[in-house]
């Protein structure tokens, strides 16, 4: 496995990353991961899931939507919706299924929270993806566990708030949460044919389970929904992980 760091654009503005590829020959199926709302390619889950499926023989994508924390990417963080998010994954398809080492019939996503919310959202616009991991999927934007973002006069008094990430300041604009609050992804969950698995920790102490669990009603009868005992949000307790990363790579080695 060899692991490059590439850029492809949208809007005239540089969008990077960096792709896991397999060893071996020809052309293999690939997988494209979004992070989630101030994540990124710094985040050790994402590279711990990136390399599983890149030895398991899948090309793997792991891509900044923005600027901050990693400078991959330019455009600004404070300037990300859900609206833009989606524009900037298709350009990201695009690229991985230009790819001499991938083989374009096969492609498939994954998305961690906000980057679950926003792979439910797009999978039924493109029909070049083949199958679709959620995990800790925010489906009901603007209601995290125990609070609403919608009930924040002073956020949408001053147009902006400031989030303490772990690294660093994050501006979000109240634009982002109007904008979040347009997308149903519910109904464009009921629209997506190929296969799917949602999956979510019991102990998710950002988004409720109880979100994830109403999404699996809206499923097709053939797809997965699983909970994960004592699995955080960001699976880093518990030695829950292994358990996650293991349900994505052996479903979508099934379904690619």
């Amino acid at each position: 496995m060899k692991k490059e760091t590439v850029f492809f654009e949208y809007n005239k503005k540089k969008i990077g990353g960096f792709l896991y590829i397999p060893s071996g020959e020809g052309r293999s199926p690939a997988v494209i991961f979004v992070h989630g709302h101030g994540g990124g390619t710094h985040e050790v889950k994402n590279q711990v899931m990136c390399e599983a499926l890149a030895q398991e023989g899948l090309v793997t994508f792991l891509f900044d939507f923005y600027d901050k924390p990693n400078g991959l990417s330019e455009i600004p963080i404070e300037d990300m919706t859900v609206s833009l998010q989606l524009k900037i994954l298709r350009k990201a398809v695009d690229f991985i299924a230009s790819r001499k080492e991938v083989d374009q019939k096969r492609i498939g996503l994954t998305g961690h929270s906000l980057g679950g919310m926003t792979v439910l959202l797009y999978t039924p616009t493109d029909s070049r993806i083949k199958a679709l991991v959620a995990q800790s999927s925010v489906s009901q934007f603007g209601k995290t566990k125990g609070t609403s973002l919608v009930d924040k006069p002073d956020w949408k008094e001053h147009g902006y708030k400031i989030f303490d990430k772990s690294w660093g300041k994050m501006k979000v604009k109240w634009q982002y949460i109007e904008d979040g609050l347009t997308h149903d992804v519910y109904a464009a969950t009921e629209k997506i044919t190929c296969p799917v698995l949602v999956f979510h920790g019991n102990e998710d102490e950002s988004v409720p389970l109880a979100q994830s669990e109403k999404l699996a009603k809206h499923l097709k009868k053939t797809d997965l929904f699983i909970t994960i005992n004592n699995a955080d949000h960001c699976y880093k307790t518990n030695d829950t992980l292994p358990v996650a990363t293991k349900l994505l790579v052996d479903f979508i080695k099934e379904k690619l």
